[in-house]
Order: C-alpha cells, then structure tokens, then sequence
C-alpha cells in the first residue's frame, strides 16, 4: 500500500470543522477543471448497481458511490490540510492549486 502523499493547506478563514470536506468540494464544483475528463479505470456503483465512471477529476478527488476518491480532509482551526496521492495526475494538482487559489482571495 501506497502511504506517501502530498499536503496542501488551504486557508479558508473561518473554523469548518466536519463540514470542510463538503466545503471543498462545493467551491471545487464551481471549477470548469472539476468536470475535466481524466484517464481511470474505476467505477463506483449507485443504489441500483449502476456503474459510475470515475472519469473525471471531481469525482476521481472525491469520490461517487461505492468509490471514495483520493482526497483526505483535516481540518485544523481557520486552515484546512488536503492530503491526496503522491503520484497524483498534473490535471488533478493544477485543479486543487486552483481551488486553494479560488478559496483563499
């Protein structure tokens, strides 16, 4: 198992507590580069057992049913700690570089 990631913190201002992960990905949706196709092979599967295609960087990041994504949220007080995959696509790097950007003007 792969334990090595990279760690971003994101200045957002106020306290978010358990609703941080939410909070991103909210302001993430927002993004053109959330819906950008990325090459995976995953699926998750909705409550009928349908596939969903992880093929995009939004739902690669942080997950659909029956897939959790790659994206591990801590919050610390007025600051908000992303961790995600060290070998982690350039799409998806730019993507939450541009988050921390959009959040923190």
């Amino acid at each position: 198992m792969n334990t090595q990631s990279n760690k971003l913190e994101i200045s957002v201002g106020r306290p978010l507590g358990l609703t941080a992960s939410v909070f991103l990905q909210e302001q993430g949706r927002k993004l053109q580069s959330y819906d950008q196709k990325i090459a995976c092979d995953d699926v998750g599967k909705d409550g009928d057992g349908n596939e969903i295609k992880v093929d995009t960087v939004g739902r690669w990041l942080f997950g659909v049913p029956g897939y959790n994504g790659h994206l591990r949220v801590s919050p610390e007080g007025e600051m908000i700690s992303v961790y995600y995959p060290e070998n982690t696509s350039e799409v998806v790097h730019n993507f939450l570089l541009e988050l921390k950007q959009v959040i923190e003007k």
